[in-house]
């Protein structure tokens, strides 16, 4: 067998040693990716009308919100809920941000403190308020008296169960931070029972798939 045929065979094999290894090498498949871009995010990805007029009873219409926020938020969801009249207006909005977990755990405390500060001053004005059935010339009032109490009293601070920590607040407002998503959600509503359960809603739907952040590869 000639010089040259005995290259031929070697280079040959070679070749074939060679393209194995490159043929078994993985295809890179794209990871998949979860989360939506804030700017684009919809409500009734979270909170469908038809779920919202059950949870919160009679006839609920989305209401636009003109509202500049924070870069990184989406815009919060809005509603009127018509029962009787005057309606009721209630709101939640997402915060999906890095930090997210730190501001809720702060405004725990801060929702806390000033549930409890108002209530003290609702106390105080309750008392140097004039007493139920005395007639009072508001054009001959006292400038230097204590206002009247207000109408609707507000509540203390009290944790209640859904996601991984909340706290209803206010008489008016509800947050807590979700289970599965790298969120803390706000509520805003007249009634605590429906706000407990707007809010069992939302951290029922809220996953880390459609949650209100950049996107980001799936763990």
């Amino acid at each position: 067998m000639s010089r040259t045929t005995l290259i031929w065979l070697a280079l040959a094999a070679c070749g074939k040693d060679g393209g194995g290894e490159e043929s078994k090498k993985p295809t890179d498949q794209p990871r998949k990716l979860a989360g939506v871009y804030p700017e684009k995010f919809a409500c009734d990805s979270v909170t469908p009308e038809t779920d919202l007029g059950r949870v919160l009873g009679g006839t609920v219409r989305a209401i636009d919100n003109p509202a500049s926020v924070p870069r990184g938020v989406a815009k919060p969801c809005n509603y009127e809920v018509t029962i009787q009249q005057p309606p009721e207006y209630w709101t939640y909005d997402i915060d999906c941000r890095d930090n997210a977990k730190q501001t809720a755990d702060a405004l725990f405390v801060q929702y806390t403190r000033t549930s409890s500060e108002l209530v003290q001053q609702y106390n105080v004005a309750s008392d140097a308020a004039p007493e139920p059935g005395v007639k009072v010339d508001a054009g001959k009032r006292d400038p230097d008296a204590a206002p009247d109490a207000p109408q609707r009293a507000p509540e203390e601070a009290s944790t209640v169960d859904v996601g991984a920590k909340a706290l209803d607040h206010h008489g008016q407002g509800l947050i807590f931070i979700d289970d599965d998503a790298p969120c803390y959600v706000r509520v805003v509503g007249p009634d605590r029972e429906r706000r407990l359960a707007l809010a069992k809603l939302i951290a029922t739907n809220l996953t880390f798939t459609n949650a209100p952040m950049t996107p980001r590869p799936v763990p």
